[in-house]
């Protein structure tokens, strides 16, 4: 594999372990790595033939292998997404990171914050790139949000966030149903809530206090159908996550209430409340196009030593530190853990 200096002079190579699946997330990060003409698709490691077949139908010319080992040895590769199930990502992040090539890993990252630390240190010690794909970073909603927040400070010191993603009926008979391969329902979507809250109040946070409830009438699947978390930040401010598949009256996906005003998802669009001269003011603020390929191009920039990784390994790992601490408290009847990478 070239070094990255060496890179600046060619194409660089790139590659996907798993390719089917859910949402068929190996075409889309394909997809998006190929919109840089300086991104080579060049290979895919996918154990299941089919797989391997619809990966070559879709990228003509790309080189399809049927394991990491055979691929890192043969492909030449400078960068390598891990898009498999949460429970593999530590295992074939180091893998790859100690063949010397740099690692964009699905979220969440990893599922403990051990697995966090391996992969940290794998990438210190061949001196390469690892970054979570927190492309939900670049959402519309979410831009416009943390610019309201934190540019504007429209809202003064925030002081509390409820978010969630709401719903009722059952998650259904795959991996991300089994919590020992998923880590559990709060490792989905509730990485890019944690994410988000964790770059809105930038502050450290002093504890986790986790809460889940199993409907038992649904035994296809053992991962919780409603598990809500709150964090208790060391300024004070506190934040509640929700994700449940037993909320038959959902709430707004974000309220936010600062000391000077509140803002509320009401679809679409923020509503804006401040207080201005003593007197209450409205407005409403529409969310922003989202820019998912915005993340490929920053990881290639930074690969080029032209600009700061903006998705790091060492914020990922304060998601993992979070959601690891959730669980924790949950088992433990909601008793506040402090989480690892405060």
């Amino acid at each position: 594999m070239a070094t990255t200096k060496e890179a600046t002079n060619r194409c660089f190579r790139v590659g996907t372990v798993g390719y089917g699946g859910a949402f068929n997330m190996g075409r889309l990060h394909l997809i998006s790595m190929a919109k840089n003409k300086r991104m080579e698709v060049a290979a895919v490691c996918e154990r299941d033939p089919a797989r391997r077949a619809v990966a070559t139908e879709d990228f003509p010319g790309i080189k399809t292998y049927g394991s990491v080992g055979n691929m890192l040895r043969s492909a030449d590769l400078d960068l390598v997404t891990i898009i498999t199930p949460h429970n593999t990502h530590a295992k074939l992040a180091v893998q790859c990171l100690s063949a010397g090539v740099n690692v964009v890993c699905e979220k969440p990252l990893a599922i403990t914050s051990a697995e966090v630390k391996q992969m940290l240190s794998a990438a210190k010690k061949k001196k390469v790139m690892i970054s979570p794909f927190h492309n939900r970073r670049w959402d519309g909603d979410f831009v416009v949000l943390r610019d309201l927040i934190r540019k504007e400070k429209i809202i003064g010191r925030v002081f509390r966030i409820e978010a969630g993603f709401y719903g009722y009926g059952e998650q259904g008979t795959w991996w991300r149903s089994n919590k020992k391969i998923s880590g559990g329902a709060i490792y989905d979507w509730g990485a890019h809530f944690t994410d988000w809250i964790l770059n809105i109040v930038p502050d450290p946070v002093a504890w986790v206090s986790g809460y889940q409830v199993k409907n038992k009438e649904w035994k296809k699947y053992d991962n919780e159908d409603h598990s809500e978390y709150t964090l208790r930040f060391k300024s004070g401010c506190t934040a509640t996550l929700t994700m449940s598949n037993l909320s038959l009256s959902p709430r707004p996906r974000w309220r936010v209430l600062g000391e000077q005003g509140s803002i509320e998802d009401v679809g679409g669009k923020y509503l804006v409340k401040t207080i201005v001269n003593g007197r209450q003011m409205s407005t409403e603020v529409p969310f922003a196009e989202s820019n998912w390929d915005a993340y490929y191009e920053n990881v290639y920039r930074h690969l080029m030593g032209r600009a700061k990784l903006v998705i790091t390994p060492e914020s990922a790992g304060r998601v993992i530190g979070v959601l690891e601490a959730a669980n924790i408290s949950a088992a433990r009847g909601s008793k506040p853990v402090k989480p690892a990478f405060v």
